[in-house]
Parts: C-alpha cells; structure tokens; sequence
C-alpha cells in the first residue's frame, strides 16, 4: 500500500553536512563582486512606483511583473520558486547530458540515473510495448476473487488504496520507528471534489469521469463509461471517511500513538498481521495512526464495496496513476484532466523536465550528489550556517521578553531553540541505489522497481534506531522545511540562489530573502502544530494552560483576517487551513528583521540610491520579503490550492504580513486611511 506522508509544515525536514573548505579569500586589489539582481539585489523593473504601499504592497513590489509576464503555457502558477525550479531543472539536466561524455562506471549510481532517464526519453519503445508492461499487474488484479486474496494485493507497494502504510518516526518516542497509516487512494486532490456541491465542482468531476472512461478504454474495456461510475462512486465513498486538511492541522486529533492492539482496534475486519506480512513487516510494535477514524473507514470498505467494484479501482489506479510511463493515449488523458482541467495548462511541458522531475522523484540523491559538488560553492554553506545563527539569536531574544508567555513555557521554548539542528545545502552521506534494478528500455519496470526499493528501504529500517542523517529532500530542490519529529530545518542548495540568497547582495536584502524563510522554518517549530512537539520532538503539550489560551486567541485573530481575504467572489483563504504558514510567514519577518537590525550593530543601514530614488535599509529588507513571494497563478490551480494548500495564495503572504509589522508603516510612511492599514491594537503580535 503506497501512502505518502507529509509530517513537516512547509514542505519538509533535515541537517548540516561535510564541511567543504573555505573559499581563498580574494586578492586586495579585486573590484567587489556585484549582486546577481539589480544594483544591490532587488530588480526594481518589476516594482511598480504607481502603487501606493499602503494600498497593496504586493503590487507596490511587483506591478510592473504582474502586469507584463506572459505565464508560459506548460505552467499553472509561476513565481520565484518556479524561476529557480526552471533554473535548477537546466542545471541537472547539464549534469544527465554530461553523462554521455564522462561515461560513469556500469553499476554506479549516476549510470542508473542516465539509464532511468534514457528509458523515459524513449517514446518510440514506449508506443511498441503499450501496455505490455502494465499485463501482470492488471492480472494479478484480475486474479483478486475474495477478501483475503484482495489484502494481499493491497499490501503492494505498487498498489493504491483508501488507506496505507508508511515507515516513520514515531510521534510518542522520534529516536524510533513506527509503521504509519493514513487515508489515500482518492483521484480528485480533496474529499471536497467528491463531495462538496457547486457549478464548478459539477463540471469538475464531470472531467474526471471523463478522464476514469478514457482509462478503461485504453484498457479494451468495452463498458468503459459503467466501469467509470463504479470507480468514481467507489471513491466517493471512500471521500466520505477522509479527514479534511483543517482536520489534520490539529496535532492532537490527528496523530494517534498507539501499538498493534491499538491497530486492530481501528480496522477490526482486517488481518492486520497478515497484511503487514504481505507487506514485508514481520513484525509491528509501534503505530501511529494519522487521521484514525478514516483508517477505519477505509479498512470498511474492504467489506463493504464489492470484489468487482474493488478490481475496476484498483485496475484504474494501476492504469491512470502510471500514464505518463505508458503510451502517449495515456498520458494525453491524464493531462486532459489534472493539466488542464484542475491547473489550467494549455500545453504539456517539455519532455526532457518531466524526465528531471521523475529522476528527482525516484533517484533523487544520485543526481543531488552531483548537483551539490557543481553548483554549491562553499561560501554559500557559511554564510547560510551565518544566517542562521543570527536568526537564531533574535528569536532567542524575542523569547526571552514575550510578555504574553510564562516563564515555564518560556524555558521549554528556548530549551526547543538551543536544539534545533540545522541542515544547509546537501546530506552528510548520500543513498546507495545498488538495489535498485534499471533497465534503460523499461521505463514501467524501473518506476515500479523504485517504488519496491523505496518500501524495501523502509521496511529494513523499521527496528533501527531513526536515522537523524536522512534527507526529504533533494539539494536540488527549491524549498526548505522543517521536520518537528527531529526538531530540523533543512535549506537544500537549490533555494540558496537569487532572489532568496546572494553573497553579494545588500544585507538588508539577505535578510527579507533567505532571512524571513529561515525565520519562517524556525517559526514552524513554535505553530500550531510545531508546537505540540518538544525539543527532542516528542508530541506532547509543553504549554501551561494560561499561555496556550493567549497563543490561540492570537493564533484567532491572525486566523480572522485572513478568513477575510478573497481572491475570488466565491472563495476565500481559509485562515484555519493556512495557520501554520501565516505563523510562519509572520514570525519569519519579525525574526529576520530583529537579526537585521542586531547585525547592524547600533548603526544605521545605509541608504542606496537608484535612479534618483533613495532606499532605506528597511525599506529594501520589506521589498526583498515581497519579490520573494512574487508569482501568479491560473484560476483553476489558485481554485484548488485554496482548498487543499496550507500556504496562502502569494498577494496575502505579502499583504497579510506587512500590515502586522509596526517597521512596515515608518518605513513606506503608511497612515490611517491606507487600504492595508491596520490601527495598533488590532495588530497581531506572536513572536
């Protein structure tokens, strides 16, 4: 049973690696180097002087952008993090093409990565074989006659679910691991697509039976529209009993500690020995279960749903799910629908992307290992670890002179900061993909054979001590996290490039870039998840009763203005679905202009001047947080991300910041009557 989980707010966790040696410093008579954006960091083209500050910000910053890019046609959103994924995407794929000419040893992990990637490139064998490489598996479903026969297919690796396993730390006790399940097995992103009734949710799921019927034709099904409805109202069911994304916010509802009694308990018409077994786990002591009553929904369905209804699912599944590594017919359709339908695309991207997307999501660290050593240099990593340091010392400060927080509370908050463990650009040990078989004219088998070594992995780690090393993410990767099981925050190398991070931009610019998203992944470990985790990352409440009250009247009050942000006439951000980010947001602007303002050291920034226009320290720190979060995004995608995303959409990550920051008003002059402002008292304060 696949199941995917996602146990840090952000995107996800991990720590520091080799210290590579410091860079020679420059000689005496060098020029300084220049930043890579504008005259000290910032393109100010894509400001907009027009806009008054005080009436929306985001625009203010990025006007000129918003009203002159033209969204490239394979995109459904696009920002600064898709600028530095299109970047990061070239430069691996310099990596695969290099490939060719170093020849790497037969065997080696980068040979596998450059076989992987040929098979995907092959679309000539790829229509010869059709859907040969799909037969055993639709067999082997074709073979399922009872319940028992049904759960040993389920315990696949391969094989999508209501309902799956997963190898993780455990919540009760992280130096450990458990056997994690959890809801899945929907084809629409959210319950609410299945459920929820209006025009465009009509005509959404209108597409998706479309998209189900175009499946089973392209599998000889000769009643592919009746198969369609069993499938859909198969998931429908299954919707009924998922949690929704508020629901799972709540560390304490949705994060159940239990051991395998606990497990029974939950799906009680179910062999979980048996299962587990099939899976390949011998033996479970430790449990968590995440969203516990939709497990025991979905292990309902094992009875309640018939074997024939069971087999078009699961056939569909295996079918649809692994489109793109069939003929073009089965990719087309699901382009169609999740492209197009759900992202607004007109056009699919070009084929050599997605072979780097499939590479990142199946041989990730092969290629990040080459990644790190090309295109990370040294100083990057120190003045990161820098930064990091210094974000550390203002948040300690600010804790240490909340007047809202105890002094018990206060001691286990900066007992949780003094061991946050910072991981920065690459891992300290990189994967062995020795196991993994790849063919380069097998592009099915080696997604299917990644997908077994990844259980395998999994599996085998199961009574070992938790591996503090691993990484989530690749150090190609454009995003940072934190991890609240390990109390880790992770920068991966693919983020630490301009807008977000330049040697030799402005201070002030570092600080509102890389500053706010270091404070922002730090703010996470004090949230409204975070802080259900302890400095060893142990779920438990560290809070007095008194100060958990004050943080969530101001956890409401943060959560009520963003309720109040509407992007559409139908459709708002919800501030109970994005809390932890809007937390993050906030705090990590506060964070980094407090460590701002200590790295100056008493003195005043000085003032920049740019055709004309002078520049304080604190307004290029503001404008540096909002062309951060510069992007746009088509109204399909922006539709859908409101409901399943916990981050808000990017206007309000900018203009729902700002107008909390007392800095903000002195430094653009913004008064009373200014469509953002905010009277004093209604300004929200956390950290």
């Amino acid at each position: 049973m696949r199941m995917k989980l996602l146990l840090a707010a952000s995107a996800l966790a991990l720590l520091a690696a080799c210290t590579p040696e410091a860079p020679a410093p420059a000689p005496e008579a060098a020029a300084p180097a220049k930043a890579v954006l504008g005259e000290f960091g910032i393109d100010l083209a894509n400001a907009d002087s027009s806009v008054k500050p005080g009436d929306d910000f985001f625009k203010y910053a990025n006007g000129t952008w918003l009203s002159t890019f033209k969204m490239p046609e394979d995109k459904p959103r696009f920002g600064t993090f898709d600028e530095l994924g299109d970047k990061s995407e070239k430069d691996v794929k310099s990596i695969i093409d290099g490939f060719a000419t170093t020849q790497p040893a037969a065997g080696s992990n980068v040979a596998k990565a450059a076989d992987f990637y040929a098979s995907w490139m092959d679309e000539a064998t790829l229509e010869t074989r059709g859907i040969e490489p799909l037969q055993p598996y639709l067999t082997e479903i074709n073979a399922i006659a009872d319940r028992a026969s049904l759960l040993t297919y389920l315990s696949k690796p391969y094989a999508t679910a209501p309902f799956g396993f997963g190898i993780e730390a455990d919540t009760a006790d992280p130096k450990r691991y458990a056997v994690w399940v959890a809801q899945g097995g929907l084809g629409m992103p959210d319950r609410d697509y299945y459920l929820a009734k209006s025009e465009k949710n009509d005509a959404i799921r209108a597409a998706y039976k479309v998209y189900v019927t175009k499946v089973f034709e392209l599998l000889g099904d000769k009643e592919a529209a009746k198969s369609a409805d069993a499938v859909i109202k198969f998931e429908t069911e299954a919707a009924k009993g998922h949690w929704t994304p508020q629901e799972l916010r709540v560390p304490d509802k949705a994060f159940k500690s239990m051991d395998l009694a606990g497990l029974k308990k939950l799906a009680p018409n179910i062999d979980i020995e048996a299962l587990a077994k099939g899976a390949g786990i011998t033996k479970i002591d430790h449990v968590v279960a995440y969203g516990d009553t939709s497990v025991t929904a979905g292990a309902k369905l094992v009875d309640t749903q018939s074997i024939d209804a069971w087999k078009k699912y699961l056939a569909f599944h295996m079918a649809g799910d692994n489109g793109a590594n069939l003929t073009k017919a089965f990719d087309d359709a699901r382009f169609e629908f999740y492209s197009k339908t759900l992202g607004g695309v007109s056009a699919k991207r070009d084929r050599w992307k997605r072979g780097v997307t499939l590479l990142d999501n199946n041989m990730g660290e092969a290629l990040g290992e080459a990644y790190a050593a090309k295109f990370f240099p040294a100083e990057n990593k120190a003045k990161m670890e820098e930064l990091v340091g210094n974000l550390n010392t203002a948040l300690k400060s600010r804790l240490e002179t909340l007047d809202w927080m105890d002094d018990p509370t206060r001691a286990e908050a900066l007992k949780k900061l003094a061991n946050f463990e910072v991981r920065v650009g690459y891992p300290n040990k990189w994967r062995d993909y020795s196991a993994l078989q790849v063919d380069k004219t097998k592009l099915f088998e080696n997604v299917m054979n990644a997908k077994l070594f990844e259980w395998n992995r999994q599996i085998t780690r199961l009574d070992q001590p938790v591996d503090r090393e691993e990484w989530g993410m690749n150090a190609q990767t454009v995003n940072a996290s934190y991890n609240p099981l390990m109390n880790q925050i992770t920068f991966p190398a693919g983020i630490l490039q301009p807008p977000f991070f330049d040697v030799n931009a402005d201070p002030a610019v570092n600080y509102g870039g890389i500053g706010a998203v270091i404070g922002h992944e730090i703010g996470h470990g004090f949230d409204d998840q975070g802080s259900a985790f302890d400095d060893q990352g142990v779920q438990r409440d560290w809070w007095t009763p008194e100060t958990k009250q004050k943080f969530m009247l101001k956890t409401a009050a943060l959560n009520a203005q963003y309720d109040k942000y509407c992007p559409f006439t139908d459709a708002c951000v919800s501030g109970k679905l994005t809390t932890g980010e809007n937390i993050g947001d906030l705090g990590g602007m506060i964070m980094a202009y407090t460590a701002y303002h200590q790295s100056l050291g008493g003195k005043e920034a000085p003032v920049i001047e740019v055709n004309g226009v002078k520049y304080t320290g604190d307004q290029r720190f503001f404008l540096s947080w909002a062309q951060v979060w510069r992007a746009m995004s088509r109204e399909e995608m922006a539709r859908q991300l409101l409901k399943v995303d916990p981050h808000s959409p990017p206007e309000y990550r900018v203009n729902g910041v700002v107008p909390n920051v007392d800095a903000w008003y002195e430094a653009f002059g913004v008064k009373e009557g200014d469509k953002l402002y905010i009277a004093p008292d209604k300004r929200v304060r956390i950290w």
